[in-house]
């Protein structure tokens, strides 16, 4: 009898010290958890930043901003317009576009030549 008296009492005890381990585990699981779901509120804030700043300079004025800023580009002259006249197949071989006298190279052509050049001097 006093053995079955230990036997029990040492069941009781392991599962006491199985619950104690079970509950340790389960609070690390839970803490886990919780700053997994801090984790992703962080990301989900930062997408919705993103998805703003995007909208913010996708407007076209801005857009128009940094075209002038960056590339240097500047709005289509009058004379860059091509008449309807000029796009039919007949009249297409007689209209010719007017070209502005152009005293320095702007936009793509000055950017090729200051690559090509930057990139000739640090080849010598």
């Amino acid at each position: 009898m006093r053995i079955l008296c230990l036997l029990a009492f040492g069941c009781l005890i392991g599962l006491l010290v199985y619950t104690y381990d079970l509950k340790l585990k389960t609070r690390a699981l839970e803490a886990q958890a919780h700053e997994l779901g801090n984790t992703l509120q962080d990301e989900g804030d930062l997408l919705t930043l993103m998805h703003a700043e995007v909208s913010y300079l996708g407007r076209p004025e801005n857009i128009d901003a940094m075209a002038r800023k960056v590339l240097a580009f500047e709005p289509v002259a009058t004379a860059q317009l091509v008449p309807w006249k000029a796009i039919q197949n007949d009249a297409a071989t007689a209209w010719r576009p007017e070209t502005l006298p152009v005293d320095r190279k702007e936009g793509i052509a000055a950017l090729i030549e200051r690559s090509t050049g930057r990139a000739a001097t640090m080849a010598r």
